[in-house]
């Protein structure tokens, strides 16, 4: 059992909080979160530019993250008189493709570093967090 403990995480989920609104300087931070997150899945036309798993695997020369899924963090608010759904986030799922604890760690700390380099200097991303999973399956 503890040589399985050894083994890195399957999963890697980012979280990240921002201040938006759909008028504005904050108007297209959803999307460019998603487009970064995702990278070319989520692109298309001329303006495209490499997202984190781009960026990464130039990195390490190899596809270390797969995106799985991306959704957007909404939260209920009062627009106008009217209830809207605000996004006040985002989550990504990514499965992560490194043999040892070591590689993961140096994984995390080149998205993290990429995500300063990207939206550090952004006064309306709230928070950011990377939390590592492992697959579980229970059958009934």
């Amino acid at each position: 059992m503890e040589g399985l403990r050894s083994l890195p995480p399957e999963y890697l989920i980012i979280i990240c909080e921002f201040t938006y609104a759909s008028r504005g300087r904050t108007r297209y931070l959803p999307n460019d979160v998603r487009r970064f997150l995702v990278g070319m899945l989520q692109q298309s036309g001329k303006r495209s530019q490499p997202g984190l798993p781009e960026k990464i695997a130039k990195r390490f020369g190899s596809r270390l993250l797969v995106p799985l899924y991306f959704s957007l963090i909404k939260h209920p608010v009062i627009i106008g008189g009217r209830p809207a759904n605000a996004a006040i986030g985002a989550i990504v799922i990514y499965r992560v493709s490194v043999v040892d604890e070591e590689s993961f760690a140096q994984l995390c700390n080149a998205v993290i570093e990429e995500w300063q380099n990207r939206f550090g200097a952004v006064k309306d991303i709230k928070g950011f967090k990377i939390v590592a999973g492992y697959g579980a399956s229970y059958e009934r």
